[in-house]
């Protein structure tokens, strides 16, 4: 057993051990199908990968704010901390608008009355379009 203890003897006058040049890593850009275009669900895995570390690190930034301590489920209390920590700051994507004005009651209802007198059959067309001229009436 002492024998697996004791260090190896070093010989001086044998020769140095030659570096052995090592490959430079191999960094795929993208993975390419046969036509060979990125595919664009690994470019978007890839943006959904960085915006979660993104998150992550603003997570740790907010928590060494607001001093507070490690969370059991780590990542998922780092990610939306990350977006409260974005709220905070004014960081982040902006928000999309809704389109268009509020709409009136009355306006929905003659939407639908419109979209229904062109998809009714020609048979129910005439007795749609007199509901319609009776609410013309009654609103104007």
């Amino acid at each position: 057993m002492s024998e697996y203890l004791e260090q190896p003897a070093v010989d001086a006058a044998a020769p140095a051990p030659e570096a052995v040049p090592q490959a430079a890593p191999v960094v795929s850009e993208a993975p390419e199908h046969t036509n060979g275009v990125a595919s664009r669900y690994a470019t978007a895995g890839r943006k959904g990968a960085e915006r979660i570390h993104q998150l992550i690190e603003r997570g740790k930034l907010y928590e060494t704010e607001h001093g507070l301590k490690r969370g059991r489920q780590r990542l998922r209390q780092l990610i939306e901390e990350g977006k409260l920590y974005e709220q905070e700051h004014g960081l982040g994507a902006p928000r999309r608008k809704k389109r268009g004005a509020p709409v009136s009651p009355e306006q929905v209802v003659r939407r639908l009355l419109d979209t229904l007198v062109r998809v009714a059959k020609p048979a129910y067309r005439a007795e749609l379009l007199k509901l319609v001229q009776a609410l013309d009436g009654k609103v104007a």
